[in-house]
């Protein structure tokens, strides 16, 4: 192969990858678009956090979960929280079938839904989980 014809495909590569930085961007900011609407509507499903429908918890390294009963189903909505606030995922297990999941815990910085990390931890405070499981928040 010539020299000539390596270069030319090398640079015509090089723009193909390079159209692909945009279209990876758009697709993410699409998926975030998609998860956090669904994480907004398991939101607001719930309610107010302070429920009381509120029936548990999960403590994980990343990010904290309030499970909340819905009809016969104690765990039918389920919100996970990151140390800031933001919700990185939620649950919606009403209904028959599978749960419907919306997740952004690969990329929780994308999250556009927020709840009060402070009023998350008072909540899992008075369910027994100890203070030091807890990130800081300056008010729980």
């Amino acid at each position: 192969m010539s020299t000539r014809r390596f270069v030319v495909i090398a640079l015509a590569v090089a723009a193909g990858l390079l159209l692909l930085i945009p279209v990876g961007r758009w697709e993410r900011g699409r998926r975030a678009d998609d998860e956090s609407r669904g994480m907004r509507g398991v939101v607001a499903a719930v309610g107010s956090l302070d429920s009381p429908t509120l029936r548990g918890f999960r403590v994980l390294a990343r990010f904290d979960c309030l499970l909340y009963e819905r009809g016969r189903n104690d765990f039918a909505l389920e919100v996970c929280v990151d140390d800031d606030g933001r919700v990185v995922e939620a649950i919606d297990r009403r209904g028959a079938g599978d749960p419907h999941i919306w997740s952004l815990r690969d990329d929780p910085m994308s999250s556009e839904v927020h709840v009060d990390r402070a009023l998350v931890n008072r909540l899992l405070l008075r369910m027994g989980v100890p203070q030091r499981l807890l990130p800081p928040t300056g008010s729980a």
